[in-house]
């Protein structure tokens, strides 16, 4: 069984030295700097962060949403190391109610991914975010990325 948990700077550090492929090409392709200088950065004031761990303590995935100049719009993102595939269930679990809570923060939570990161794909519809379009060029090496976004139900 996991646990999600307020990250710390050591275990985003540590996930960014141990990330997915996946996840170091799409922080490549948006960026174009590695994960180690910008990942870390994550952690600080106005930022809502979790990491994963396992039950020995060992972080495995980091997520969170960083705020917008529009007070309802959130910018949400997630990586892992390879161990994530070892507690998807216990992860997917653990990160619904955050994701709602986070929705009640920001009645629109968004982002970009790209199109080749199959993994944060499936994450994103087990959570309930629309895709909206494709982008054919997008981030800083111009790779085919998604749009997608997940909205606040309300009642009429």
């Amino acid at each position: 069984m996991g646990l999600v948990r307020s990250a710390t700077i050591e275990d985003v550090t540590y996930i960014a030295q141990n990330l997915r492929q996946a996840d170091r090409n799409e922080c490549d392709a948006t960026t174009a700097m590695p994960p180690e200088l910008f990942l870390p950065r994550a952690v600080g004031a106005c930022r809502d962060v979790w990491t994963f761990h396992r039950n020995d303590g060992l972080p495995v995935g980091v997520f969170g949403v960083d705020p917008t100049s529009i007070p309802e719009v959130g910018i949400v993102w997630m990586v892992s190391t390879d161990v994530i595939n070892d507690h998807k269930r216990e992860f997917l679990t653990e990160c619904v109610p955050i994701v709602d809570m986070l929705n009640n923060k920001y009645p629109i939570i968004t982002n970009m991914v790209d199109a080749r990161n199959t993994l944060h794909h499936r994450w994103l519809k087990w959570l309930g975010f629309s895709f909206l379009r494709r982008i054919e060029q997008w981030g800083a090496r111009s790779v085919p990325f998604y749009e997608f976004a997940r909205m606040k139900q309300t009642c009429a």
